[in-house]
């Protein structure tokens, strides 16, 4: 019978190996490369099998996120997978591993070990089993901790988010919150309000968790604080104006504001609309509390009391107390 691979070729006919003897390997010897399989009289087709290993995502199936901040036996797993230090928590050195390996894989890089990238890695189960993360559901927490707050639940932030427990809400923890609300899909703002305490695991309200003003954050209301503002603010009388300048090299009037605040802790926008914006209007302004000119502010400075402020005026005017022109201003208290 006459045999036809793909419709075009006329397969080889065999030599009957019956009679002679000759065995599998002597045959191979005489160069019969057909595709056929051998026996002992016979020769009939048999197509090529190819064994494929089945790919990661037949094998394993991932349904959970792990984020930096997690600990766990899961974090552990995926340090394995990308050749990180296996220590079980998710920091900064396994958020840059995570990265590469997504980078070198062809996956989305954000740092984030999801369904797509934790299958890949081969890792199984769901974010209820592999993560050490609480649920939203798991916590009620109804405070607001922001940059300038101290005490105990500044540090259960710090401990939550990968920084120094130091119980101060400074720069560097300002940005591992940010840090934290990137990669758990929540408003990037650096302050922890309902929303992201949640997810952190953190309970109690604004009353338990922030510090007094008054014991921990300058305020613009009167005493201590408020005064060593308006010392800040007389110490850099003289400074030129300099238009969009925010160092002592030269201020603007909103970058002189900013600058004296940071000093204190307290972190104000970069213009004076924003500031104003920013702050609680007051009536019954006191000494420290921001004043406004015009609504959309164009201009601003530091209540120094008796409708005196600091500010830094304008080419001609550099930073200076000086009495306030008009009764057309407003008053903001952080």
């Amino acid at each position: 019978m006459t045999q036809f691979y793909a419709g075009r070729h006329r397969a080889p006919q065999l030599p009957t190996l019956r009679k002679t003897g000759l065995s599998i390997t002597a045959a191979a010897a005489l160069s019969l490369t057909a595709p056929a399989l051998l026996t002992t009289g016979s020769a009939s087709a048999a197509p090529a099998t190819v064994s494929t290993p089945s790919a990661k995502s037949t094998t394993s199936s991932f349904s959970g996120i792990v984020s930096y901040g997690d600990r766990g036996s899961v974090v552990r797993e995926i340090q394995r997978a990308v050749g990180a230090s296996a220590d079980g928590i998710f920091g900064p050195a396994t958020l840059s591993a995570v990265k590469r390996y997504q980078a070198s894989h062809g996956l989305t890089v954000d740092g984030v070990v999801g369904p797509r990238t934790g299958t890949d890695m081969g890792l199984g189960g769901s974010s209820s089993s592999t993560s050490n993360r609480p649920s939203s559901s798991s916590s009620n927490f109804t405070g607001l901790v922001s940059y300038g707050d101290r005490g105990s639940v500044v540090r259960e932030i710090q401990r939550a988010v990968g920084a120094s427990a130091d119980g101060i809400f400074g720069p560097g923890t300002r940005s591992a919150v940010k840090r934290y609300q990137a990669s758990h899909g929540l408003t990037v703002d650096g302050v922890v309000g309902p929303r992201t305490g949640s997810v952190m695991g953190l309970t109690g309200s604004s009353s338990t968790t922030r510090p007094s003003r008054d014991n921990n954050r300058p305020s613009l209301g009167g005493g201590t604080s408020s005064s060593s503002v308006l010392g800040t603010a007389a110490g850099l009388v003289g400074t030129p104006y300099r238009y969009g300048g925010t160092t002592p090299s030269g201020f603007d009037c909103s970058g002189f504001t900013q600058y004296v605040f940071a000093k204190h802790g307290v972190s104000l926008p970069r213009t004076a609309e924003q500031q104003r914006q920013a702050t609680t209007r007051v009536s019954s302004p006191q000494p420290g509390d921001l004043v406004f000119f015009g609504a959309p502010a164009y201009h601003n400075g530091i209540y120094a009391g008796n409708g005196m402020m600091y500010d830094s005026g304008n080419s001609r005017v550099p930073v200076s107390k000086r009495a306030i022109w008009t009764s057309n201003v407003t008053y903001g208290r952080v």
